[in-house]
């Protein structure tokens, strides 16, 4: 599993990584929002357990400024 963590800035984060299971995921934390991790997290997508696709995958991890070489790796259908 791989666990990437971009800070954005007011208490919040993008959260993003690949897992066996769930195969690619992102997560969007507002860590003002409570002291448990499930009140934090605002958005919890995968391929797994909500059809995440490709294409909103990419479209996220720019938007959050992901490590290039993890969305073109994404993109080949690799780990990262």
């Amino acid at each position: 599993m791989s666990r990437y963590v971009v800070e954005l800035g007011e208490n919040k984060e993008f959260v993003y990584g690949f897992d066996h299971a769930l195969g690619y995921f992102y997560e969007l934390w507002d860590n003002s929002l409570g002291d448990e991790d499930y009140e934090r997290i605002v958005v919890d997508k995968s391929y797994f357990i909500n059809k995440l696709s490709k294409g909103e995958m990419v479209e996220v991890m720019e938007k959050y400024k992901a490590k290039k070489e993890h969305i073109q790796r994404m993109t080949m259908d690799l780990e990262f």
